[in-house]
């Protein structure tokens, strides 16, 4: 077995070395740059003064040169050119007369060399290589027109020269400028070596030293020179840190725990909280309350007005709920419609009931959006600990738990978290699986349960009653429809019962020539569904059946959401000629104020009211008279004897239903009894009538 190769260790670079070196490029930098910015400067103010020499030099020689011309007197021409070629960088001069011909000549204008010296000469100071003027003939004759040109004034300079003297000031000052560089970059690498990076180094060697298992017994040694700056206040902090190792905690993380829309903090922060009460909390052997708040009725909010309107009023309720709690506790919103209340200032489960029932007197205030008042209400679920969990994520999910216990009692409750309650969601999970399963299996089957009329016998219709057939048991909607309600599955389970119900009402019509009424439930979440109404319409065409042979009941929480929305619906189905009834009638606390203006053809007594009869008769008594002022079909639900049956038939109570005639049945025992009977006496009354 071969040894392992080591690594070569990461050869050690020491920081004043490096720092030298930033230092040196750093000031090579700027040395040059500094350069470049006086070679732009230099060269542009030696521009301006090379011009404004060359028009000095012209004004003050044109009259003499002028007057030597017009009096063709060559010898003072040349004597004025010859004083041209003392100046600066000026190489010849020459004057030709009118007529093109050389007058007089001074200097020798020889021509540039071929290289790149000269070649930045003529492209610094090609344009001032030559300067010329006109020469008219003197002011004092006195010419009343236009005075006559007589020649020509060429001053030729040499560029080279130029270039050269400003190269040598260039190079005096680069040099000067790269020595200051140079001096400084040394003394600031001494300093920075003193002051900085001989201590940071001492503090390293410090560091090495630290015993993990003793961290203060080796502290970071303190300098004098850097007791006020930050190098001093760092080893000051990180000795307090070796000092007082595990008491510090850190500062609660902004940016990253935080919701974006109502600036409460979320999840992530609640759980660091909460994480650290439980601690405090077990420390002092006290309590903590933690409410999960679910918004009731927020997707409807959210469909109605929009999501914009939807987020204002999210932003209400965190403004709200986080004044009701002040400086007493902790506010989050975890998403959606969903907020959590943590607090430690609550030491028992009737000081968190009266708190929760504060809360609900404070959601009660209406919320004005635009044009819209919204009436909030919540469900709260209520977790304690040390009683319902000793994490936080143990009491944020069992107060989920019950928050949906809440939900499920109706609006405005709350509910405790119990150990049935978790053994109940599990449940549930496997019910909702186990529903979608259903639906793929073909797992749901109709019972029928007959509607009589009371005062005949007769059958006038029956109520269809889903089942559901799992394995060799059969489940009760009561088991199912309440999660069906909660996921969502309701939906295509309405739209089954309803395609069933046509289909039998087909079946019957077809092979029987029986006609009679079908009831098919519906659930509020399925009456919200903006499908339902044409999807009806589509059964009962695909299959053939009058309208009138599908009555749609609907309970009273269809309704109360959207009144206007509901009777629109309502409207639609009735105008088609369905049949529309209120189911379980008078649970509810606000019916009869709406009972007017909704276009029904028959309302339901709740099994509640009849089970009383005959001795509690109020409310029965009550619907009977007011079904009968409407002009509505009257229905008993859950007869069951004969005191009931006989109360009933004597007030005029029009049909029934319940265990006195039947219980729901199969579909193969309702024809049988009922369906089969009623045909065969509809035959036998043709027969005899023909």
């Amino acid at each position: 077995m071969q040894p392992q190769k080591q690594m070569p260790a990461e050869r050690f670079r020491s920081l004043t070395w490096k720092q030298t070196n930033l230092v040196v490029f750093t000031a090579l930098f700027f040395a040059i740059a500094i350069s470049i910015v006086e070679i732009l400067l230099l060269v542009t103010s030696e521009r301006e003064a090379l011009q404004s020499s060359q028009t000095e030099v012209l004004d003050s020689i044109e009259q003499p040169v002028e007057n030597a011309v017009w009096a063709l007197d060559d010898h003072l021409a040349r004597q004025t050119l010859e004083g041209l070629l003392k100046i600066d960088y000026v190489s010849s001069a020459v004057i030709t007369l009118d007529d093109g011909s050389l007058f007089v000549s001074v200097g020798n204008a020889t021509p540039l060399p071929d290289d790149l010296f000269s070649a930045v000469s003529l492209k610094l100071f090609g344009e001032f290589q030559q300067v010329s003027r006109q020469l008219y003939e003197p002011a004092y004759l006195g010419h009343r027109q236009a005075p006559q040109m007589i020649g020509t004034l060429q001053i030729n300079y040499s560029p080279r020269a130029l270039t050269q003297t400003l190269s040598n000031r260039l190079q005096m000052s680069f040099i000067a400028t790269l020595t200051r560089a140079l001096l400084i970059t040394l003394v600031l690498s001494l300093l920075f070596h003193r002051f900085l990076t001989q201590p940071i180094a001492r503090i390293g060697e410090a560091i090495d030293r630290i015993d993990p298992e003793s961290p203060d017994e080796h502290l970071l040694p303190m300098f004098n020179n850097h007791q006020n700056d930050e190098l001093g206040r760092v080893s000051a902090k990180f000795n307090q840190i070796l000092i007082q190792f595990g008491k510090t905690q850190a500062k609660l993380r902004k940016l990253a725990t935080r919701d974006s829309l109502t600036g409460l903090p979320n999840r992530t922060l609640l759980i660091e909280a909460l994480s650290v009460a439980i601690q405090r909390a077990s420390v002092h052997n006290s309590n903590l309350v933690l409410l999960f708040i679910d918004l009731d009725r927020f997707k409807n909010i959210n469909d109605s007005l929009g999501h914009s309107r939807g987020d204002q009023f999210l932003i209400r309720i965190a403004m709200l709920l986080k004044r009701f709690v002040g400086k007493k506790g902790l506010v989050v919103r975890l998403g959606g419609d969903e907020f959590v209340i943590l607090t430690e200032y609550l030491h028992s489960p009737n000081q968190a009931v009266d708190y929760v029932e504060k809360l609900f007197e404070q959601l009660k205030l209406p919320i004005k959006l635009g044009d819209h008042v919204i009436h909030p209400s919540a469900s709260v679920g209520i977790a304690l600990y040390p009683d319902d969990g000793d994490s936080a994520e143990a009491l944020l999910r069992h107060a989920d738990i019950a928050m949906y216990s809440a939900k499920a009692a109706g609006s405005n409750k709350w509910a405790f978290f119990k150990q049935q309650m978790t053994e109940r969601a599990v449940t549930r999970l496997r019910m909702e699986a186990s529903l979608y399963e259903a639906i793929q299996n073909h797992e749901f089957l109709l019972h029928f349960q007959p509607q009589m009329n009371l005062q005949n016998g007769k059958l006038t219709g029956c109520e269809a009653l889903i089942r559901w057939q799992r394995g060799d048991k059969l489940i009760s909607p009561m088991a199912f429809i309440p999660i069906a309600e909660e996921t969502g599955i309701i939906l295509a389970i309405g739209k089954w019962v309803i395609e069933q119900s046509c289909k039998t009402l087909s079946h019957w019509q077809k092979h029987y020539g029986f006609e009679t009424t079908i009831a098919c439930n519906l659930s509020a979440k399925q009456f919200a569904d903006p499908e339902l109404i044409p999807y009806i319409k589509r059964m009962v065409m695909r299959y053939q059946i009058p309208p009138k042979c599908l009555e749609i009941e609907i309970t009273e929480t269809s309704f109360m959401n959207d009144v206007e929305q509901a009777i629109a619906k309502l409207q639609q189905l009735k105008t088609a000629g369905f049949g529309i009834a209120v189911d379980d009638f008078g649970t509810g606390y606000s019916s009869l104020s709406y009972l007017r203006r909704l276009p029904l053809t028959t309302l339901k007594i709740d099994r509640a009211f009849i089970s009383g009869l005959p001795e509690n008769n109020a409310i029965a008594s009550t619907v009977l008279t007011l079904g009968k002022q409407l002009d509505l079909q009257i229905i008993a639900e859950g007869i069951e004897t004969q005191q009931q049956f006989d109360w009933l038939k004597h007030h005029g109570c029009a049909m029934g239903q319940g265990y006195y005639f039947s219980a729901p049945v199969t579909l193969e025992q309702f024809e049988s009894d009922y369906v089969l009977p009623q045909a065969n006496m509809a035959s036998k009354t043709t027969e005899s009538s023909s």
